[in-house]
């Protein structure tokens, strides 16, 4: 049975194809799908259809491209430590002993976070996928999931690592029909994860048209030892056993070299910049200017609750500006157009996704109404004031609806399909099971 919406929006907020913001004010959607996209009075008539009136800012739906959300579950563990022991020390001793239950009761409360903070994709590097799948599913949140390839001490009961892979191929084959939910092959690192292991799945990931996630140059000297052994950097080491021949994405890409940036512009590599895990653990600012003037697609990106406590993209968007122009030392060197842009049309060319982070004909309804009523987004005197004070100002708390494959998810600010205050008492009670151990 086809469904039609009409979303009428004071303001419409989104980058066309040439990089202008327009403001037309009618989206209609059909099935889930953006059919239409104009003014009000060029709106085509429909004979049946539900209207949406939207009084404030209707924007495409933020995309997160690198989270590992039932971290929830471990969210403050580990405060004050750097990535290489945090990861040893405080998360895999607690993940190792991660129930099936557990993570998909931590993805449900986490990804009802991430819909009531305007997110409604997230690109998953998690253990127990079809338990990931599931917590997504009933929180209605679009994700791209792939369970991490690791071979760690501590983690034996993941199996060996051909058993890993081939679950992997497994799950994405399995949801391949379910239009909210893909599969991606997630090697965790290259120091986590020896040659053999990691050129199969850059191979399988290829052959399988899958998106492959892993992390790069998070750490200054997580690279040490294969630039020991190969005489090459991480990246240029993945492109020598034909990890690059995939689509990848390179979650954090802090410590590249020139010749990195140039090889993943190369090989159109799409870097997760996390601006907020960075700065917890003094990891470095990632060379996103140099990246974006390269070529590289580069989006923002949460990284997990452990590592980034928060799961909120106004923030990111704010650290990414301020970091850049740090970085940099020009005031212009990231625009609050710039970063918006990060959340949602360049987001979905990281995934490499062209039917995501836009509203445009084509694109899936995955939208967000914004009230921008609140102080902090006063006073507009032009146009670009408002996506100016979106960024600079805005906060979760301005997300009043969201819509994920045309269905509303979010009503009132309030998640709609799960019970948000039941989930909170059963991560609490599963979070201090973990920390005793």
């Amino acid at each position: 049975m086809t469904t039609t919406d009409r979303y009428q929006a004071a303001h419409v907020i989104t980058q066309d194809a040439q990089g202008r913001w327009l403001s037309p004010g009618v989206v209609d959607v059909v099935d889930g799908r953006i059919t239409w996209v104009g003014a009000p009075e060029d709106a085509p008539a429909l004979e049946e259809c539900q209207v949406h009136e939207v009084r404030g800012a209707l924007l495409p739906g933020f995309v997160d491209t690198h989270a590992h959300t039932p971290m929830v579950l471990l969210r403050g563990a580990g405060e004050g430590l750097p990535v290489d022991r945090w990861l040893t020390e405080v998360m895999w001793p607690r993940e190792a002993q991660l129930t099936e239950d557990d993570v998909r009761v931590g993805m449900t409360f986490g990804a009802a976070q991430l819909l009531t903070n305007g997110w409604t994709t997230s690109a998953e590097m998690y253990f127990h996928p079809d338990a990931m799948a599931e917590g997504a599913q009933a929180a209605g949140l679009r994700c791209v999931i792939g369970p991490p390839l690791l071979v760690a001490e501590g983690m034996e009961a993941l199996g060996p690592w051909e058993e890993q892979l081939e679950k992997a191929v497994a799950f994405a084959q399995r949801y391949h029909d379910l239009p909210t939910i893909d599969g991606a092959i997630a090697p965790h690192s290259a120091y986590a994860v020896s040659e053999v292991p990691l050129r199969e799945a850059g191979r399988v990931a290829a052959d399988q048209g899958l998106l492959l996630h892993t992390h790069v140059a998070e750490m200054q000297h997580e690279g040490d030892a294969i630039t020991a052994e190969h005489g090459v950097t991480v990246p240029r080491y993945l492109e020598s056993i034909g990890v690059l021949d995939a689509q990848v994405l390179a979650a954090h890409g802090v410590w590249l070299t020139d010749d990195d940036i140039a090889c993943f512009a190369e090989h159109r590599v799409g870097v997760a910049h996390c601006p907020g895990s960075n700065g917890k653990h003094a990891s470095g600012t990632a060379p996103v200017t140099e990246l974006k003037a390269a070529g590289v697609p580069v989006a923002i990106a949460t990284d997990g609750p452990a590592s980034h406590d928060r799961l909120d993209p106004f923030e990111e968007m704010r650290l990414a500006m301020r970091a850049a122009r740090l970085r940099a030392g020009k005031a212009d060197a990231m625009s609050a157009a710039d970063a918006l842009a990060m959340v949602t049309r360049d987001a979905a060319t990281v995934l490499g996704r062209d039917d995501l982070g836009a509203i445009e004909v084509g694109r899936r309804a995955d939208l967000l109404a914004i009230d921008i009523t609140a102080p902090d987004l006063v006073p507009v005197t032009e146009p670009a004031d408002l996506l100016t004070h979106l960024v600079w100002s805005g906060t979760p708390s301005l997300v009043r609806r969201v819509w994920v494959e045309g269905r509303e998810v979010v009503s009132d600010g309030q998640a709609v399909e799960v019970d948000a205050a039941v989930l909170a008492a059963d991560v609490t009670s599963r979070a201090r099971r973990l920390a005793v151990g």
